[in-house]
């Protein structure tokens, strides 16, 4: 018989790791409000955020048909599709793909189909276009 999933509905949770040490953050994803981004059909969840880095960890949702804006990522930047496809220039990626970009580096991810996307970036993003 298998032991019902115990639900978590706390936002954040931190715990001590120990004398000096970070605390340990443990985010029930589901409890996060999806915020809306500059780009229509794209919805984001803050994850993480480090103020005095800038590095952040966050879900991105595509709707159907959406696109996010050109940026550039001067430290880089690395994703894992969770669901659907995302396409990046000219390469679509579906759910377990890994992809790292390089600093400096710059594109504009879109679906045709939706997806949702984990991404962490050492440092914000630069936006290159507007906002659609």
């Amino acid at each position: 018989m298998t032991e019902p999933r115990q639900e978590h509905r706390l936002e954040y949770r931190q715990e001590p790791s120990g004398e000096g040490r970070q605390e340990s953050l443990r985010i029930d994803t589901e409890a996060l409000p999806w915020r809306s981004s500059p780009y229509a059909g794209v919805e984001w969840k803050k994850l993480r955020f480090d103020a005095a880095s800038g590095e952040a960890a966050v879900l991105l949702r595509f709707a159907p048909g959406s696109r996010y804006g050109a940026h550039r990522h001067p430290e880089g930047e690395q994703y894992l599709v969770l669901e659907g496809t995302l396409q990046d220039g000219a390469d679509s990626w579906g759910p377990g793909a890994y992809v790292y970009h390089p600093p400096g580096s710059v594109h504009a991810p879109s679906s045709e189909s939706g997806c949702i996307v984990f991404v962490t970036v050492p440092q914000p993003i630069e936006i290159v276009d507007g906002g659609s």
